[in-house]
């Protein structure tokens, strides 16, 4: 039998399964810092968020994110839409992972 071929006996079974193994596990992490990365978290305290994460939610720009820093302090998240930094549909799509101190329950 030739000495790579698979199911041979020796060090390249070894090396395959290792690197099968490998990648059977790295998967799994790369989902997971995938998604860390790509969905804002439960709730974002429209005082107190960087512009970064500000700009990570649904529809929201780094321009609108800007602006949104920029109109600080909020006494109610709808203020957005109130102060004309956002569209009401543009609200639409945040209100429910956007918060102030002051509005949560």
């Amino acid at each position: 039998m030739p000495c790579g071929r698979l199911g041979s006996p020796g060090m390249p079974r070894r090396r395959l399964l290792a690197g099968v193994l490998a990648a059977a596990l790295s998967l799994p992490a790369c989902g997971l810092l995938h998604r860390a990365r790509s969905e804002p978290p439960r709730w974002i305290d429209l005082n107190t968020a960087a512009a970064s994460a500000v700009e990570r939610l649904p529809g929201i720009t780094p321009s609108m994110a800007r602006r949104i820093v920029a109109g600080r302090p909020y006494g109610d998240p709808h203020e957005l839409v109130e102060r004309n930094i956002l569209t009401e549909h543009e609200f639409e799509r945040i209100e429910d992972l956007v918060t102030v101190p002051a509005a949560r329950r």
